[in-house]
């Protein structure tokens, strides 16, 4: 007899084993995230150090997905609320200067930057949680600005359910071996300006591995990055330049170094963005698909 979960007759029926979006969002072909403005009355619009916004991308169809941002460096009254920057074309182009704005404070304020995961950002929950070995997936984002060399950071991946660590954005923006402060970790981005790396850090070791992959992103054109989680617990990256946002041919980098977490950890994709200097340069969102595989079957969750 055919169990809920693979009778399309009952009423659990989810089709959890075929794999879900935890976001799927294109600023061409959905609307805009709402994004409710939480700064402090009391200090005219300034958002704190851990401030936390939140966001929810709207799909396609009309499907909802709620997310949180956390500011990691304190704003001033001039701070841009993520919003659509640009007027929307029917299709995009690599070179297209539109999307989701979300350079915060960066025009008045060096290190402005954010940590951005589904869910809540810091609790593991059915809306943003992979639990390695059990899930695989992925997170793939497309990026744009007119100059990299403006944003130490600009990274995305997968990291420990753990507290938000707001230190975690500088030690990205070195480039470099350092304690990531995330317990475990595995970035993938622009990091120190114009350099693609991946870090990853297992076990609160204290120090990070850091690979240059000898790729670059371009000014004024489209960066798609993806990081996968494999069943195996290991992660994978691809990337493409100037292409379609959320489309183009990826490939992997040419040089990377080998990472796996520890099975039955928890896992919370995230982006990371770190600003260089204080001056008004864009960082456009264009895109952002997170795929989880087996879906989580809430019909049997008590």
């Amino acid at each position: 007899m055919l169990n809920s979960r693979i009778n399309p007759n009952s009423g659990d029926y989810l089709k959890d084993n075929t794999g879900s979006y935890l976001c799927k969002w294109n600023y061409t072909t959905c609307a805009p995230p709402v994004v409710p403005y939480a700064g402090l009355g009391d200090g005219n619009g300034i958002l704190a150090a851990g401030q936390a916004l939140g966001i929810i991308f709207p799909g396609e169809d009309g499907e909802q997905y709620p997310s949180t941002m956390h500011i990691v460096t304190a704003t001033t009254t001039t701070v841009m609320i993520p919003m659509i920057e640009g007027a929307i074309p029917l299709t995009d182009a690599g070179d297209t200067a539109v999307g989701l704005n979300v350079q915060l404070d960066g025009e008045s304020t060096d290190n402005s930057g954010f940590q951005w995961s589904p869910g809540n950002g810091v609790k593991g929950s059915n809306a943003n949680k992979f639990v390695a070995g059990t899930h695989t997936g992925h997170i793939d984002v497309t990026f744009w600005t007119s100059d990299w060399s403006d944003y130490d950071c600009v990274a995305i991946g997968f990291r420990k359910e753990e507290a938000l660590q707001a230190g975690h954005n500088a030690i990205l923006a070195t480039g470099a071996a350092g304690d990531g402060v995330y317990t475990d970790f595995a970035a993938f981005g622009a990091l120190t300006d114009t350099d693609i790396r991946t870090m990853t850090d297992l076990n609160n070791s204290g120090t990070s591995v850091a690979t240059d992959t000898t790729e670059d992103p371009v000014d004024s054109d489209n960066l798609r990055l993806r990081v996968k989680l494999n069943a195996d617990s290991t992660v994978s990256y691809s990337f493409v330049v100037n292409a379609e946002a959320g489309a183009g041919t990826m490939a992997e980098p040419g040089t990377v170094a080998a990472f796996t977490f520890d099975s039955g950890d928890t896992l919370i994709p995230y982006i990371a963005v770190f600003k260089a200097g204080a001056v008004d340069v864009e960082m456009i969102i264009k895109d952002i698909e997170i795929f989880r595989s087996p879906s989580i079957d809430f019909a049997t969750q008590g």
